[in-house]
Parts: C-alpha cells; sequence; structure tokens
C-alpha cells in the first residue's frame, strides 16, 4: 500500500514528467557530445518539474485572482527572475539559455492565464495546445542544452530540432486521445477533430518522417536505438484509446524517453 502511494505520488506530483524531458535533454548532450557542469544538468529537471506542477495545481491557488493581479504576477515574476539571472549570472548561462527560460517561463505562465482582452489562455485556441507542449519540450531539450555548452547552431542542429518536434507531438497523442471526451470542444484537439483512427494514421506519418529524417542526417547516431524508440511508440500510439487505465498514457508513454536514454548509455543496439 505504501509502495503504490509513493509510485502514485511520482506520477502525481510529476516528477516522472521531469525525468521524462531530462532524458531527452540527456539523449541531446550524449548526441552532440556536450559537457555540461552538474548546476546546468540540474535545471533540465528543475525547470520542467516545476513547469509541470504549476500547470497543474495553480488553479487552486489563483482562481480567485482578477485578471489586473494575474498581469502584476506575470510582470513581476518576468523581472524577478530576470534580476536574478542578472545577478547570478544566471548559473553562468548564456544569453541564449536564458532567454530560452524566459521563453519557457513565458509559454507556462500564457498556457495558464488569460490573454489580455481574452477569456481564454493560449491553450484555449483551437488546435494549439499540442504545439505548445511540443515546442515547449524542443526548446528544453534540445535549444537548451545546446546554448549552455555554446554551440554553434547550423542546419544540422534545426533539423535534429525539428525531429524532436514531432517526437514529441506523437509522444503527446495518446494523451490527447484519453482525454478527447473530457477536453472542451473548442480545443479542437486531434482526435476530436479527425477521429482516433485518423490521429492514429497520422501520428504512424509523423514518426515515419521522423525516422526518415534520421537516416539522411544522422545515419551513425544510434540509429537501431532510435528505430526501436520508435517502434515502441507507434506500438503505443496504435493501442491507445479513450478508455485508458490510470497510467498507461501518465506512467507507459511517459517512460518512453527514459527508456530511450537508457538504451543509448547501454549501447544495447551497436
Amino acid at each position: 500500500m505504501c509502495i503504490s502511494k509513493l509510485f502514485g505520488n511520482y506520477v502525481k506530483y510529476n516528477i516522472h514528467v521531469g525525468l521524462a524531458v531530462f532524458a531527452l535533454a540527456q539523449i541531446t548532450v550524449l548526441d552532440f557530445n556536450l559537457s555540461l557542469p552538474f548546476y546546468h544538468q540540474l535545471i533540465l529537471f528543475v525547470a520542467p518539474f516545476l513547469a509541470y506542477n504549476f500547470i497543474k495545481f495553480h488553479p487552486f491557488f489563483i482562481e480567485s485572482i482578477d485578471l489586473m493581479v494575474k498581469g502584476v504576477i506575470l510582470f513581476f515574476g518576468l523581472t524577478i527572475l530576470i534580476i536574478v539571472c542578472m545577478l547570478g549570472k544566471g548559473l553562468q548561462l548564456s544569453f541564449y539559455s536564458i532567454m530560452i527560460l524566459l521563453l519557457n517561463l513565458l509559454l507556462v505562465l500564457l498556457y495558464c492565464l488569460p490573454l489580455p482582452g481574452f477569456t481564454i489562455n493560449f491553450r484555449g485556441f483551437k488546435g494549439l495546445k499540442i504545439h505548445l507542449v511540443a515546442l515547449s519540450w524542443v526548446l528544453t531539450t534540445v535549444f537548451l542544452p545546446l546554448t549552455m555548452d555554446d554551440y554553434n547552431l547550423d542546419v544540422i542542429q534545426w533539423v535534429y530540432g525539428f525531429q524532436r518536434y514531432l517526437f514529441v507531438l506523437v509522444a503527446t497523442l495518446p494523451f490527447e486521445i484519453r482525454d478527447m471526451k473530457s477536453d472542451d470542444n473548442n480545443l479542437s484537439t486531434w482526435p476530436q477533430k479527425w477521429g482516433i483512427r485518423n490521429t492514429k494514421i497520422l501520428g504512424t506519418v509523423l514518426i515515419s518522417i521522423f525516422l526518415g529524417l534520421e537516416l539522411i542526417y544522422f545515419p551513425s547516431l544510434d540509429i537501431k536505438t532510435t528505430l526501436f524508440v520508435a517502434c515502441v511508440l507507434t506500438i503505443f500510439l496504435i493501442k491507445s484509446k479513450a478508455e485508458q487505465s490510470k497510467f498507461f498514457s501518465s506512467f507507459w508513454v511517459e517512460a518512453i524517453p527514459i527508456l530511450w536514454l537508457i538504451l543509448k548509455v547501454l549501447n544495447l543496439f551497436i
């Protein structure tokens, strides 16, 4: 019973999703042979962990706060973060890394709080939710670690980032399928708009493009491992349904990046 409760809290309080984001960031570190100090590595876990907990639990704290106060919170929150970054030299982060963290912070706040003049937030705009999630994950798991190591970005890194975008889009689809009945119809999620079957077909096409780019641009980066992980993700997508077990998406699908990292570290497919 105690173990079951601990496991439930591990998932509920977003430790698992934080580790999933961290794992994808570590894959970038390995693929580009980056050298990051411990406190930079820590940011790659702490930032998504805090962001997801804020998204999940913020309604309990700010439901009664009016829009003006929310705007003040947003302004002073950004200001305080900028001051901390400048005074502490952003834990010696580069300018671009600080900008990525600030952009992610802004995305999180706009995802949760209504825009000025609107009654909805970014999440409420039709078809935007899945792309916001993918963009945030790409910024955190690709471009943040690259800029932390002052890596010069060229076409290869942008292709790599687009690949990661496709991977996260497909990994988000089991959640979209799970939530299609509880999500507001105005969100126009992929399953709501095209149905579960067509969503699975589109996800399979996207993961095929992901693999095609891997073969063209990164044939030396553990292609067998990437192929295996893509197959695992596709299987989970195909098996997804509206009535899922409690941890099908929130644990097993979220665990795929962690599995990917473990396979790369152990070199099991080389």
